[in-house]
């Protein structure tokens, strides 16, 4: 990967079937064709290929989807319809690209209650992903609320769970590889900001 000018990889679940939104990612491929060992083979290297290479899927976010495939439950719930949105070309909110209704119109996204029901219907891997990360922030969002409530136990309750022990981890685990690919993509641009000064001095000093 890095020779062919890769600086990073991420990895989403394999869809075959439509989804319920009007989300085009599926493809009936040979390639995406996996049975449950297969995916969980698969799930086992990029754990490994994590040692030797930049892979932007937590290592808690693998042992999620692992736990989907062979039916257990789930440790952190999906974000989506409550930090997360799937917006369509006709300019619909849909809480995920796997729901089977839009939540309203992008102009009324403010108006649109949170959805914040338990759904573990996919594990796409940009909402597997988020949910990992963010799930601390939204615990310590949600204990905060209560605290100010005065409902000490459930503040309390929202804060010391396995799941949000994970996610802490999972941000300490790729804080250094958000770091890298921020100072690259600003080197990136400063580089195509200066060429763009210099054809734009290149064509005043012709003219």
């Amino acid at each position: 990967m890095r020779r062919l000018g890769f600086d990073c990889a991420s990895f989403s679940y394999p869809r075959r079937e439509p989804l319920g939104s009007t989300s085009l990612v599926y493809g009936d491929s040979e390639l995406v064709d996996l049975d449950r060992d297969e995916l969980l083979s698969a799930l086992d290297a990029i754990g490994r290929l994590r040692k030797r290479f930049p892979v932007l899927n937590p290592q808690a976010s693998l042992a999620e989807v692992a736990r989907y495939v062979r039916g257990e439950p789930q440790m952190v719930p999906c974000i989506g319809g409550y930090k997360y949105f799937y917006l369509d070309w006709n300019l619909d909110i849909w809480r995920c690209e796997a729901w089977n209704e839009p939540l309203g119109s992008v102009f009324g996204l403010d108006r649109i209650p949170n959805q914040r029901e338990p759904c573990n219907a996919c594990m796409m891997g940009c909402y597997r992903n988020a949910s990992m990360l963010m799930h601390a922030a939204v615990a310590a969002t949600d204990a905060a609320h209560a605290l100010a409530a005065g409902q000490i136990g459930a503040g309390v309750a929202s804060l010391f769970r396995r799941s949000v022990a994970q996610s802490l981890w999972a941000l300490i685990e790729e804080a250094p590889k958000m770091r890298r690919l921020a100072r690259r993509r600003r080197r990136t641009a400063a580089k195509a900001e200066g060429l763009t000064r210099s054809r734009r001095s290149d064509e005043r000093a012709g003219a």
